[in-house]
């Protein structure tokens, strides 16, 4: 009788969790959807922290003398105070709407000021200013940037100490998760643009290797990503990319055009004339009337995940490609943005100058497109009436992801070109996720689906949630400097060889 006791209530509680199940699932989808954002302001200062905390992080790290045998760990334990840290309190309730964040800076920068400055050169620009690859340290700070904040977002979402006006939004609006998408793609445009000369001339057969390395990985780690988030049942946000789609697919797609695009332009243009922005412009304007005109908006946010055919073939073409409407379409889109953030780049990022005049000429470059952008963006949305949309991915989207990144872009500059000496490297931490960034955020992807399944996340005490997200933050931080350290040893070696 006891063995079947025992044996009944094992069935049972199985029973109840088999049940419980679904309505987990249901609970945390909903947790995460159905949210309409916030203002572009309160996203702007979530973006300051970074900007203001390098002139503390410097002043501090003078102090420690690189003779000290623990100057490694005291550097990266300042770095991660003073510019990763508040990346993570900014993205909780812990600081109220506007108030919270304002006084955050505010006060990094009172103790910024107040600290004197130690006029010895830091260590860590001795030693790493020769690691920069063709990257000037203020667009490795800002890619890092990205990387990081990212990387607390897509755990922190799950918790109720993440605020839920900065998730994805649903129709329109401005949310904090909606830049990320858009941020990569700028980033990667900014990069490459310094190198987009010389791969205009590539063969044919060059450039179809070329676009094979780059989109080989991204499509593998999409389809990995597809597969374990169905295979584990991970809640999903269809309205983000579709029923299938993922950020992978539409970062192959991208690098796969601009490297098609690149090849075709370089053998059949004239490079005289700035193909890339007309291109751009046609883009932008097409896409927009589709979107306005053409009933595009209306299908992306209110149209049927399923066709309906008598043609089997054509049913699942069709339905593939109405339930994955938002990503497919939202190529154009990103497109668009990497053209314009290449475009953008050769103009504020890479101007062709005396080095001597290459600081100012960016720091004005770079504050007159930001004006630029968000002009046109306030133009769109408040005088012709059209709404920013991160699941369409439309113009005003597209300006306004744009105006965001330069800000503070311009920002960051500013704060390491203003500091007495001119900061020669980006600090170490950065340094390394600046590298290794594709593993680092796929590494992070994995840590988010394991805590999710290890932890009942959306039920966690705020208390709870910062020790999560810490020991998380803290982790990746790990990673990429155990990754940086190999890249280092990998470089010393090739040198020695050659």
């Amino acid at each position: 009788p006891l063995l079947s006791l025992i044996d009944a209530s094992l069935s049972t509680l199985v029973a109840m969790e088999n049940l419980s199940a679904p309505r987990k699932y249901a609970e945390k989808e909903a947790f995460v959807t159905g949210h309409d954002g916030t203002n572009p302001l309160e996203i702007f200062l979530l973006c300051l922290a970074v900007p203001i905390g390098l002139r503390l992080y410097s002043k501090l790290t003078s102090y420690v003398s690189h003779t000290n045998k623990r100057y490694y760990w005291i550097e990266i334990a300042i770095e991660f105070a003073t510019l990763i840290l508040p990346n993570l309190l900014l993205q909780t309730s812990l600081l109220p709407y506007i108030i919270g964040p304002s006084a955050l800076h505010v006060c990094m920068s009172i103790l910024s000021h107040i600290l004197p400055q130690h006029h010895k050169q830091s260590h860590q620009n001795k030693v790493n200013n020769n690691n920069i690859i063709n990257r000037p340290p203020f667009l490795t700070v800002h890619r890092a940037t990205i990387y990081i904040q990212t990387a607390i977002a897509i755990l922190a979402v799950d918790f109720p100490i993440f605020p839920r006006r900065y998730c994805k939004t649903e129709i329109g609006g401005y949310g904090w998760m909606d830049l990320g998408a858009a941020s990569f793609i700028i980033i990667a445009g900014w990069s490459s643009s310094s190198s987009s000369t010389a791969s205009n001339n590539m063969s044919t057969i060059k450039s179809m290797r070329k676009a094979v390395i780059k989109c080989a990985p991204l499509l593998l780690l999409g389809i990995i990503r597809l597969i374990t988030i169905k295979g584990v049942e991970y809640q999903e946000h269809v309205s983000e990319y579709g029923v299938h789609w993922n950020f992978f697919f539409t970062l192959c797609c991208v690098e796969g055009s601009m490297v098609a695009w690149k090849h075709i332009k370089g053998r059949h243009f004239s490079l005289t004339l700035p193909w890339d922005g007309m291109l751009t412009c046609l883009l932008m304007m097409v896409y927009q009337l589709y979107l306005s005109i053409g009933g595009g908006q209306d299908f992306i946010e209110n149209g049927p995940r399923q066709c309906s055919s008598d043609d089997s073939n054509w049913l699942s073409l069709c339905s593939a490609f109405v339930a994955n409407r938002e990503g497919i379409l939202g190529i154009f889109g990103y497109l668009s943005l990497r053209l314009l953030s290449e475009s953008m780049a050769r103009y504020c990022i890479w101007p062709k100058v005396d080095a001597s005049t290459i600081t100012e000429l960016r720091q004005w470059r770079l504050l007159i497109a930001s004006v630029a952008f968000w002009a046109a963006h306030v133009f769109l949305t408040s005088v012709l009436g059209v709404s920013n949309s991160r699941r369409s991915t439309n113009v005003p989207f597209i300006l306004w992801s744009m105006a965001q990144n330069t800000s503070v872009l311009c920002l960051i500059h500013f704060a390491m070109t203003s500091m007495g000496e001119p900061v020669q490297s980006a600090p170490r931490i950065f340094m390394s996720i600046n590298r290794s960034g594709l593993p680092v955020f796929f590494v992070s992807n994995i840590l988010t689906g394991l805590v999710n399944l290890l932890v009942d996340t959306i039920h966690s005490s705020n208390e709870k949630a910062m020790l999560v997200l810490s020991i998380y933050l803290m982790a990746v931080c790990a990673l990429s400097q155990l990754l940086g350290k190999l890249f280092d040893k990998k470089r010393a070696a090739d040198n020695k060889v050659d």
